[in-house]
């Protein structure tokens, strides 16, 4: 019995060679391969298609590659029982607190501005934009707000969040529900989006909620693009309600070549590239869910399929 890679459009090549190290006497197919059908009781993926799992009759428990596994619950022909795992990868939430801390910092420390002014050779300074105008509100207070919450806070930069569930962290100002939603965009400056993609957050950034945003408020989303309204944004940063915007998530990956997001000079926009899982850690992790309900226990870091992570 085996582990099939099925990361399209990720490369499979580093995660099979991450499984195999951590478990040599395994084997490990990607797609390619062309397996036996019988013989997959592990899929790791980011994403499946519709009648992909049912092609697996021994399927045991479907892996994800990264901490989101939306891409894993949306096929409608998914059974009800098959155990879904997700990645949780310290490391990874370390760095995208540093990516949206770094996103932050440059906007708030104005190193566009610099940086335009170096291409003109002019010497020119600002005053420093004080701390208690750079509120922090956070939208998501799990593993990876959390790490988030730690960096601002360390730069001295005023911290609240949002959470669907009430939670107490130290320093944090916490919100839940919809008028915590409320509450937390009203006062803040910079907006930063680290949800799980679900029904509920979906379409969660829309005008109206944006709109609450004080004036001059910069947005950073780092979660699902979905949880975005793309259209909405725009406007509110063509009007001028909002100073500007740093996108590493997308509705569509990638973005077409004419999309206004690649040129829009109020927009910072990156590849997905803010946390990546290591695949030694992702290997460890889908061994470890296998090797569980190989042996009738569930995995540890099963999803809740009714909560969407």
């Amino acid at each position: 019995m085996a582990i099939l890679v099925a990361s399209a459009p990720l490369p499979a090549a580093p995660y099979v060679d991450a499984l195999r190290r951590a478990a040599p006497g395994v084997p490990v197919w990607t797609e390619a391969d062309a397996p036996p059908p019988d013989a997959v009781e592990a899929l790791l993926a980011w994403r499946l298609r519709p009648g992909q799992v049912a092609q697996y009759p021994a399927l045991r428990v479907v892996c994800s590659v990264a901490a989101g596994t939306d891409k894993l619950l949306a096929v409608p022909d998914l059974p009800p029982a098959l155990p879904v795992t997700r990645v949780v990868d310290p490391a990874q939430a370390l760095q995208m607190a540093q990516f949206a801390l770094a996103c932050a910092l440059a906007h708030t420390r104005e190193l566009e501005r610099y940086a335009a002014q170096q291409a003109a050779a002019r010497w020119e300074r600002h005053p420093v934009r004080p701390a208690e105008r750079c509120r922090v509100g956070l939208l998501g207070l799990g593993a990876v707000g959390q790490a988030m919450a730690q960096a601002f806070l360390a730069v001295g930069y005023p911290v609240a969040g949002w959470s669907r569930r009430p939670r107490t962290l130290p320093g944090v100002r916490a919100h839940c529900g919809s008028e915590g939603l409320a509450a937390l965009l009203a006062e803040t400056d910079l907006l930063v989006g680290a949800l799980p993609l679900t029904a509920e957050t979906r379409g969660l950034l829309d005008r109206e909620r944006l709109g609450r945003l004080p004036r001059g408020a910069y947005v950073i989303h780092l979660g699902r693009g979905e949880q975005l309204v793309e259209a909405d944004l725009r406007a509110l940063l063509d009007e001028g309600h909002l100073a500007g915007a740093a996108l590493d998530v997308f509705e569509r990956e990638p973005p077409p070549p004419d999309d206004w997001v690649w040129r829009h000079p109020r927009v910072r926009a990156t590849p997905h590239i803010a946390a990546q899982a290591s695949f030694d850690t992702v290997a460890a992790q889908c061994l470890e869910a296998w090797r569980q309900v190989r042996a009738g226990e569930r995995p540890a870091r099963a999803v809740d399929r009714a909560a969407g992570y």
